[in-house]
């Protein structure tokens, strides 16, 4: 069997279980910039499936344990958070949650001693280098392969929306992008970065996995870093594309929204393709103006404001059956982005409050709920 034919095993499971992962930014307590203080953490903890290292010794990565409602892997996270925040305390270290760091360069940031992050910098250079960016990851139970590649494609055009609601990186090294995610910027630059393409089904992603791994472009599929992807060790669909959200709420009206339009996906048979010239267009929109911008209804192709179009889904969405209590998480929140916006939006706020950098990330993080 040639190398792009080999068979990937999907392993199946629950339905609409949901797993989360964050990553989140050390940071100095006084300057507020990026500091090496994950490996003091990993120590304290030893070796954790739930508190993990990144790319980035300025980064410590928590992950939940699978559970069947937003609301119960919210609580594991924060349960987690003041475990490593009550660590990185005696480090005059604290939590960051932010796309992009305000200012910190990722020149500065030193690589962890791993040989996976070793392979990847021989691999992508400069590419990698600069992937001092911070996202969570939603994954989404799935019961089989075929299944996770329809939910997949279903979900294509909705990505955007997944962006725009937690756009939370206006900043790069100091200066004002003029973006609201600028981090997707960088994130699409690898190889593999960027949007997932349709598939027919799970044979069809195999083929592409296996021509990847046959001409030495991944190791495996793990060095697939699409905006989404079906991740198969875990049986899951695994939704990238999202900034850290600015504060507690947000996350949990994110983290439910993306689960709330996964269960929806596993359950529509007819899944209608948009163009990917559209969906690029929204993703780009996402990126450039976040929550208030103004989307393409990637079903009639009208203009709508994105708040406007995820007040009209949340209505398809409960009228399909799901949960109402995963949906009023996402709707209890839209009062509030109205009013005060995003992440994106309540960064540039505080900076114009507080000029200084260093002011302005400890009231990020005074903010953000976590705390």
């Amino acid at each position: 069997m040639s190398e792009s034919m080999r068979t990937i095993a999907f392993q199946d499971s629950s339905p609409g279980t949901l797993g989360v992962e964050m990553e989140w930014m050390t940071v100095d307590i006084n300057s507020g910039e990026q500091v090496p203080a994950a490996p003091a953490v990993f120590a304290a903890v030893g070796e954790s499936a739930r508190i993990k290292p990144e790319l980035f010794t300025s980064t410590v990565e928590i992950n939940t344990d699978i559970h069947r409602s937003t609301s119960a892997a919210v609580d594991e996270l924060q349960a987690l958070y003041d475990q490593v925040s009550q660590i990185l305390g005696g480090q005059h270290a604290a939590l960051l949650s932010a796309g992009t760091h305000p200012t910190s360069h990722w020149r500065d940031q030193q690589v962890t001693d791993d040989q996976r992050y070793a392979r990847l910098l021989e691999r992508l250079q400069w590419m990698v280098r600069r992937f001092n960016i911070f996202g969570i990851h939603v994954h989404i139970g799935m019961p089989d392969g075929d299944t996770c590649i329809r939910a997949m494609n279903h979900l294509l055009p909705i990505m955007p929306v997944f962006l725009a609601i937690s756009a939370n990186s206006p900043f790069w090294q100091g200066e004002d992008t003029g973006l609201s995610a600028s981090r997707i910027k960088v994130f699409e630059g690898l190889s593999q970065g960027g949007m997932p393409f349709y598939f027919e089904n799970w044979r069809d992603f195999e083929h592409c996995a296996g021509r990847l791994q046959a001409t030495d472009s991944i190791d495996s599929v793990r060095d697939i870093w699409w905006e989404m992807r079906p991740h198969p060790d875990f049986g899951t669909l695994e939704v990238r594309i999202g900034d850290m959200p600015g504060s507690r709420a947000d996350t949990q009206a994110y983290i439910a929204y993306v689960r709330a339009e996964a269960m929806a996906a596993m359950h529509t048979e007819a899944v209608p393709r948009v163009h990917p010239s559209l969906i690029r267009e929204n993703r780009w929109r996402a990126c450039r103006y976040g929550m208030h911008g103004t989307m393409i209804d990637p079903f009639t192709e009208r203009l709508m404001p994105v708040l406007d179009w995820l007040e009209m889904r949340l209505g398809a969405l409960a009228a399909g059956g799901i949960e109402q209590s995963e949906l009023e998480l996402v709707a209890g929140r839209i009062g509030h982005w109205r009013k005060h916006e995003g992440g994106a939006a309540m960064q540039r706020q505080l900076h114009a409050t507080h000029a200084a950098f260093p002011a302005m990330i400890a009231a990020m993080r005074e903010q953000d709920g976590w705390s």
